[in-house]
């Protein structure tokens, strides 16, 4: 079995400010290095564009045509995320847990998410779980993919070799539960306010699991052949 799990909003709560302080800073990149009006302008512009593309880099090079320095914009919208995220003690017992029974396979574990492995990679040393997961796989290896995209999906499967049948996918996004689902994937959705965001599905799917967050308690409820 492999498990795959998003970042922001499934490792750490989205509540917690970190995402809508990314936010508020890429309103004031797109003033500062776009040129922009204002930050209200800005937004409008972004947000038809993220509905689109649901990554905001894409929103702005492929929806608005804008050229910048990637590796700036990464650094600036995502800042310090020792600011607001602190080690998740829960989550850090919850993936030792997977490996935890004697004479069982180790699980492989990877985090999959739409922003840098650079800054990815920060936020999860802020949280402790630097060394929990066997691969990052950010904006920079899925290049002109990103989640919900089915290529996403398949350039991670094709660098690692993961079966997507012995596979669960941990995300708080209904439509990215939805791509991985299409792959045969076991589903499990952390519930937060972004699920609540995206509404309910036309298409009547539902993840298999709901969880309230990553603990091992959560997790052998819903997955006990692995985190048992």
């Amino acid at each position: 079995m492999s498990s795959r799990a998003d970042l922001d909003g499934t490792l750490y709560a989205i509540e917690n400010g970190y995402e809508r302080a990314c936010r508020a800073r890429v309103f004031q990149f797109m003033v500062d290095e776009l040129g922009f009006e204002s930050v209200d302008a800005a937004r409008d512009a972004w947000r038809p564009q993220f509905a689109k593309y649901n990554q905001t880099l894409r929103a702005l090079r492929a929806g608005l045509g804008r050229t910048f320095d990637e590796e700036k914009y990464w650094r600036v919208t995502r800042g310090d995320p020792r600011e607001f995220l602190k080690a998740n003690a829960a989550a850090a017992e919850a993936l030792r847990a997977a490996d935890a029974a004697p004479g069982k396979k180790k699980t492989k574990k990877y985090v999959l998410t739409n922003c840098a492995e650079k800054q990815a990679r920060e936020a999860l040393a802020a949280l402790g779980l630097q060394d929990a997961f066997d691969g990052v796989f950010g904006a920079d290896a899925m290049g002109d993919s990103c989640k919900p995209e089915l290529e996403a999906f398949r350039a991670v499967q094709q660098a690692v070799g993961i079966d997507f049948a012995r596979t669960a996918f941990f995300e708080d996004s209904v439509k990215n539960l939805a791509a991985a689902k299409a792959l045969g994937m076991t589903t499990v959705l952390v519930a937060s306010a972004t699920a609540r965001e995206e509404g309910a599905r036309r298409d009547g799917f539902e993840p298999d699991h709901v969880v309230a967050a990553v603990t091992r308690a959560e997790m052998t409820r819903v997955l006990p052949g692995v985190f048992g």
